[in-house]
Parts: C-alpha cells; sequence; structure tokens
C-alpha cells in the first residue's frame, strides 16, 4: 500500500473556498461549520465563516472568500480567549517557524 504524505501549512489568502465549500485535504474532515463569525483586526471586523476540522482550522470573509487564513494545529502555539473592545475574542497564536502570527 502505497502513503502519500500531506503537508500542511499556515496559509493566508490562499484558494480555500471553491463554490462556497471549504477544499478539503486528503483525508480531511469538517467538524464544525460556524457561521457569522468576526475577524477582528484594529479598528474593524470582517464577517465571515469559520471551519474546524480534524486537521486545522479555517476563516474566510463573506464578502471577500480570498480574504482567509488556515492554521493547521500542528503550528498553533496557543489558542486564548481575551477581552476586546468588540467583546470576546478568540486569539491564535502561530508558531515562531509559522511566521509567529497572532491572529484574533
Amino acid at each position: 500500500m502505497r502513503q502519500r504524505k500531506c503537508i500542511v501549512i499556515l496559509k493566508l489568502r490562499g484558494s480555500l473556498i471553491a463554490n462556497k465549500t471549504l477544499r478539503l485535504l486528503p483525508l480531511e474532515e469538517v467538524y464544525n461549520k460556524v457561521n457569522g463569525v468576526w475577524n477582528l483586526s484594529s479598528d474593524q471586523g470582517n464577517l465571515g465563516t469559520f471551519y474546524i476540522t480534524n486537521v486545522r482550522l479555517v476563516w474566510h470573509a463573506e464578502i471577500n472568500e480570498s480574504f482567509n487564513v488556515s492554521i493547521p494545529y500542528i503550528q498553533m502555539r496557543a489558542v486564548k480567549i481575551r477581552d476586546s473592545k468588540f467583546g470576546t475574542a478568540l486569539v491564535i497564536e502561530s508558531l515562531k517557524n509559522a511566521g509567529g502570527y497572532v491572529l484574533g
């Protein structure tokens, strides 16, 4: 039996969505899809959809699906909840070697 390697990396603004559907990786399964999730940055927010899969977290904006992020669990440094001026926010930090991003 041949095994396939699946390399998953943090992606910003990739082509993750096709026809309003998340493009899945081999053996990936969507566990939950949450509509109406805001991505907060500085003084503005973007309304979008959040996917939880067995491999990664994905968010994309409703008005522009190319405004998105895909974060594999293996590249997450921390997942936190903190207060923001918009209310409670989920914050995800990626590992330094994955760009050291702070999202949320």
